[in-house]
């Protein structure tokens, strides 16, 4: 039989189009089999197959007794798998166990959409009463991308994600999973907030790293001081899943074990704050002040014991003022601000505590300006113009040094730069140089106006007084130490200064121990069985470019015992108001001084100056 030679050449045509199409598909088969193997083996092994991070623990906090003030807890999140939520073989499973039958009968039975959409609804059935979910609201966040991922809840409690696992598991539910990851946690969240600081999410941080330890950073307080300290080292493993997204553990890869970060012990002791803190409540109801803060220290090493302020934030909500007042407000000091210039007339021996001083009766206006005093004095000691508070007295004193001396008499006590405590955002305060001056400024400023302070700043202040001359830098860090608790690094060496000299000191404490006796402006501050050195401040408070009338500012600092001065602290209560007292720093601030020192003497075991003697009151029987 001839074959006809058209047809002969349309059968040719055929055989070679069916060449040329099998060589094509050979040589595509090749190109994708061998020339873009890893390629292609790579995508379809990361689709199973992803790299787990297992977060590094961040450091915890502690007191300067080993009490926990913050530490990571291990927390969830609840995402869902788009493409995930998609596959017919996960979502043929749930569907089945849901109507009865098999998963092969679904398939059967319902086209690849209708198995996602009835999938979708037993997810959205299964999840959104224990996520307290509207149903529209979830299945419409889940149907929001067809890739990637979809965060369904954040920070979920253990107890809640083994509900979660239990509830998923009992529904076949996939491709929504519980990523473990950790959060911040603070056992005392109202107590010591401003010290503490608070953490957050790091700026440029990847979504998919939210895990991590270098996901969060501290943003304020000590945990931004010390972040890199805290800061864990994550490890990570690979993990294979099979096409129902259980993990195959044969195939489990390189895996590296996470390492926590460092421990920070403050020189905080917490029982002392708790206490102060409480007082501090008390103060805030009874006088409504627009801000009060207190700073306790040891003189002699310059650790900060206690630091505390009012308006404060909650660290669970982060809701309140986060703004740390006792190292980052102003305000002019008034009276306290005495010493300074008085310190350094005694230290270049221009007077003495016997010297005495021409008061003028309670109202000066020599020199230009006026400069009253609350009482008539006439002629003081040196001595008694600091247990009087006398204004003129402390101008009088304080113009002998001249200008460019008084002003490094300022600078050595602190004033004017920030204490370089290890705390963020702390004010240097407001201190003009003598260029600016003139004589009604300068007998402004020996009485504590025409300069702003910080209560931390003042609180260095009289720890140099009391410390013999020799100023402290305050610290909070008593030292850094690893997990298990070695010590890997110390505080910094203090940066020790001096002042004025071991006598002039001497000479000021005397004085100032005779504010707290009959006759001085601070008595309410007294304490028995400890003798307390300090000063009383009462200054107008500027507001607004005047000073309003009735409105001022109130404080005592301090130190005891005054023999031997082991705890040096301030109070500062910022427009108190009050009907049945008057509004004086003797009245408001120093009552509040010796109910905190009260606490302080029998938390810390300071023994009183007549130890034998009180002990002895104390143990005979009345009768």
């Amino acid at each position: 039989m001839k074959v006809d030679g058209k047809l002969k050449a349309r059968l040719l045509l055929v055989c070679g189009v069916m060449v040329v199409g099998l060589s094509l598909l050979s040589a595509r088969l090749v190109y994708v089999q061998v020339v873009k193997h890893g390629k292609y083996a790579e995508a379809a092994a990361a689709h199973y197959r992803h790299k787990e991070v297992l977060p590094g623990s961040r450091g915890m906090i502690l007191d300067r007794n080993g009490d926990l003030l913050a530490r990571n807890q291990t927390v969830y999140t609840l995402f869902a798998d788009c493409h995930h939520l998609r596959d017919p073989l996960i979502g043929a499973r749930g569907v089945a166990l849901k109507e009865g039958i098999g998963p092969r009968t679904v398939k059967m039975r319902y086209t690849r959409e209708e198995i996602a959409d009835r999938y979708l609804s037993l997810v959205v059935d299964t999840l959104a009463e224990p996520l307290r979910l509207p149903k529209d609201d979830l299945r419409r966040r889940l149907n929001e991308k067809e890739n990637g991922e979809i965060v369904l809840g954040r920070e979920i409690e253990e107890d809640f994600s083994r509900e979660l696992d239990r509830l998923m598991e009992k529904h076949r539910v996939g491709g929504v999973y519980l990523r473990r990851s950790e959060r911040r946690f603070y056992p005392s969240p109202l107590t010591l907030t401003h010290v503490l600081g608070y953490v957050g999410e790091r700026e440029g941080s990847e979504e998919g790293a939210a895990a991590g330890a270098a996901a969060i950073e501290g943003k304020e307080g000590v945990e931004r001081t010390f972040d890199a300290a805290m800061t864990g080292r994550d490890g990570y493993r690979y993990i294979e899943r099979d096409r129902k997204l259980n993990e195959i553990h044969a195939f489990r890869g390189d895996e590296r074990a996470p390492a926590p970060g460092n421990n920070v012990r403050l020189t905080i002791d917490m029982s002392l704050q708790v206490a102060v803190e409480e007082i501090l409540d008390e103060v805030w109801e009874r006088y409504a002040p627009e801000k009060v803060s207190t700073v306790w220290m040891d003189p002699r090493t310059g650790e900060v014991l206690a630091m505390a302020s009012r308006p404060h934030f909650d660290l669970a909500t982060r809701e309140g003022v986060r703004r740390n007042i006792a190292a980052s407000d102003v305000y002019e000091p008034g009276s306290t601000f005495k010493v300074v210039g008085i310190g350094g007339a005694l230290d270049r021996g221009l007077v003495n505590l016997g010297t005495e001083i021409d008061c003028h009766l309670g109202m000066y206006d020599k020199e230009g300006f006026e400069l009253a005093d609350h009482h008539p004095y006439g002629v003081l000691t040196v001595e008694k113009v600091v247990s009087k508070s006398s204004n003129i007295g402390a101008y009088l004193i304080a113009r002998q040094l001249g200008a460019k001396s008084y002003f490094d008499y300022i600078q050595a006590f602190g004033f004017g730069e920030p204490t370089g405590v290890e705390l963020t955002a702390e004010s240097p305060g407001i201190l003009h140089p003598p260029g600016r001056w003139n004589l009604t400024s300068y007998s402004r400023l020996a009485m504590g106006y025409s300069i702003s302070v910080t209560p931390l700043q003042m609180a260095a202040a009289y720890a140099a007084i009391a410390n013999d001359g020799v100023m402290r830098r305050p610290t909070v860090l008593r030292w850094i130490e690893d997990a298990g608790g070695q010590v890997v690094e110390n505080r910094r060496p203090s940066e020790d200064r001096r002042v004025i000299g071991e006598k002039a000191a001497k000479q000021l404490r005397q004085a100032l121990a005779k504010v707290t006796e009959e006759g001085g402006t601070g008595t309410r501050a007294s304490l028995p069985g400890y003798p307390i050195a300090g000063k009383t401040g009462t200054a107008q408070k500027y507001v607004n470019g005047h000073y309003p009338k009735g409105r001022y500012v109130v404080s005592f600092a301090g130190f005891l015992p005054a023999g031997d001065p082991q705890l040096v602290g301030i109070v500062v209560v910022d427009d108190p108001h009050a009907s049945n007292v008057e509004l004086y720093g003797g009245t408001i601030a120093a009552p509040v001084f010796s109910e905190i020192s009260a606490k302080a003497v029998r938390i810390l075991g300071i023994r009183p100056d007549n130890f034998e003697e009180h002990r002895l009151a104390e143990s005979t029987p009345a009768e």
